[in-house]
């Protein structure tokens, strides 16, 4: 009776330890999808099977065994093969407008389409009223008789 307080103790720290586990997987997981295999360049490390792409996954493993973060780690890929190996490129620098000019182009051209509609509904203005047409021919009418006269 007296040893039966362990059993709740080991169950909680099992549990902890699974959980711990759980989110190591999720941070590595996370991690390979923002790297692309370096052995082709086309899928990220996480969807890639090759050896270059494995042996990635052991290192991200290793390095989130260790205590390191996750900038740290993308960091040290972006040293060893460059800005190339991230999935999705960094908000800075010239890669900034990867990510402002999809922006830019949906408000100009949100405006565009306001303006163009609004011209198309609103009736054209006009400074002074128009004569009337059968006006417009007496007139040229009565000159042409004039002319036909003389």
């Amino acid at each position: 009776m007296k040893g039966l307080w362990i059993i709740p103790v080991v169950l909680v720290a099992a549990l902890s330890v699974g959980a711990e586990d759980k989110q190591a997987a999720e941070r590595e997981r996370e991690i390979t999808d923002n790297l692309i295999a370096p052995c082709c360049w086309s899928q990220t490390v996480s969807e890639h099977y090759s050896d270059a792409a494995e042996q990635i996954r052991r290192e991200v493993h290793a390095m989130v065994a260790a205590g390191k973060s996750r900038d740290e780690i993308l960091d040290h890929y972006v040293a060893q093969y460059g800005e190339r190996i991230l999935a999705t490129p960094r908000a800075k620098g010239f890669n900034l407008l990867v990510y402002l000019l999809p922006c830019a182009a949906f408000v100009l051209g949100a405006s565009f389409l306001i303006l163009r509609i609004r011209k198309l509904r609103s009736p054209a203005p006009s400074s002074a009223p128009s004569p009337a047409p059968e006006a417009r021919y007496a007139s040229l009418i009565k000159k042409e008789m004039k002319e036909l006269e003389e």
